[in-house]
């Protein structure tokens, strides 16, 4: 209720009852064609959020318009985050005026069920299902709300196969994974520690079924490479990581003073309030690392927090330039965090929820008020 009351804020409060304000849609990339006659929110001089995007690709998921391919930037490495944008096509009966309205909605109720997962996480480790509440502290997920991006339901399906994987429910934990592969990649890092840990615990029956897994992804993954066998799909990737620590080094010194990133200015607010989220940031690696060690947090969670770190300590600037970006792109570290301090009873939940909760604040507020 409390993401549906801030989602309705924004929307009609912030952009007068226009969703699309939400995707942030630029001047400087082709809009899709089955947009023609919709009333939208653009922001003139700007490239466009990764939520114009998926607003593309939520109207034609199977790109089957040639002119829907034209309106993304890379459709191979876009079109294979095919679950959050099909679903917002099924639950907007492919309606352009109601798939606007979907794609936030589906973020709305990412939320509830996060919550629902986390206090179900929470039982399991014999706490209180109050602390699935935690969850409206984390300032990535405020930040996908207000995209309009595929993060949310990545991280809530992360959710589902940390609590299939802890009850040794396969089939839940075979269908959240292969649901997640099909909305980011990434999720074959939770995959990857799925499988070790089944290889740890001598679980050879789970086997077969985890290989299986990453099948649809790899089959859609082949359409969309013999379709646009001219794109390079590894271009923006490429982009988004560097050699350990390089990144994090690059944006420590952007925070100090002592580097200009290119194409990116911070102000004085937005300096400091960038220094609190990447605090946070860099606070949420350390959990993770200190999760790995702990026997309490059990394997699964150890081996995924593992597998998180290495990709999380190479990323670049493209990424950690600014703040909405990285938290955003990153929400599955603050997910496995929570997940890992409630199972180990950590001292250090407290703190960092309220750590998460300033900037989480201090998003909102910043959003609301001097966001265009």
């Amino acid at each position: 209720m409390l993401a549906l009351l801030v989602w309705a804020l924004v929307v009609f409060g912030k952009y007068g009852g226009n969703p699309s304000g939400l995707a942030r849609i630029g001047d400087q990339i082709p809009l899709s064609p089955r947009l023609e006659g919709q009333s939208l929110v653009v922001l003139a001089g700007k490239r466009g959020n990764d939520g114009q995007q998926f607003l593309s690709l939520a109207l034609d998921p199977l790109q089957a318009d040639p002119r829907t391919s034209a309106a993304l930037d890379n459709p191979i490495y876009r079109g294979k985050r095919l679950l959050y944008p099909l679903l917002a096509w099924l639950l907007g009966f492919g309606q352009p005026g109601l798939i606007l309205w979907m794609l936030g909605l589906i973020n709305v109720a990412c939320i509830g069920c996060a919550g629902g997962l986390v206090a179900r996480w929470a039982q399991l480790h014999q706490r209180s299902p109050q602390w699935g509440l935690a969850v409206l502290a984390l300032p990535g997920i405020w930040i996908t709300l207000s995209l309009d991006t595929a993060d949310l339901l990545a991280t809530t399906l992360l959710l589902a196969a940390a609590v299939a994987a802890q009850q040794r429910r396969l089939g839940p934990l075979a269908a959240s994974l292969t649901a997640a592969l099909l909305t980011r990649e990434t999720s074959l890092l939770a995959w990857a520690a799925t499988a070790l840990t089944a290889l740890w615990e001598r679980r050879w029956r789970w086997l077969v079924p985890l290989a299986l897994v990453p099948v649809p992804l790899l089959a859609w993954m082949a359409r969309l490479r013999h379709r646009f066998a001219a794109t390079a799909d590894g271009t923006l990737a490429s982009l988004h990581f560097t050699w350990p620590f390089t990144g994090v080094l690059r944006k420590a010194a952007q925070l100090l003073g002592l580097l200009q990133l290119p194409g990116v200015e911070l102000g004085g607010a937005e300096r400091l309030f960038d220094g609190l989220c990447f605090l946070l940031w860099l606070a949420t690696l350390g959990l993770l690392a200190v999760a790995v060690g702990q026997r309490s947090t059990g394997r699964w969670l150890r081996l995924a927090a593992g597998c998180y770190l290495l990709p999380a300590l190479c990323t670049s600037t493209q990424i950690l330039a600014r703040f909405p970006d990285y938290t955003r792109v990153w929400i599955d570290l603050a997910s496995l965090a929570l997940l890992a301090l409630l199972a180990g009873r950590s001292g250090w939940l407290k703190p960092w929820l309220a750590l998460a909760s300033l900037v989480s604040i201090g998003y909102g507020a910043g959003y609301l008020v001097l966001a265009p």
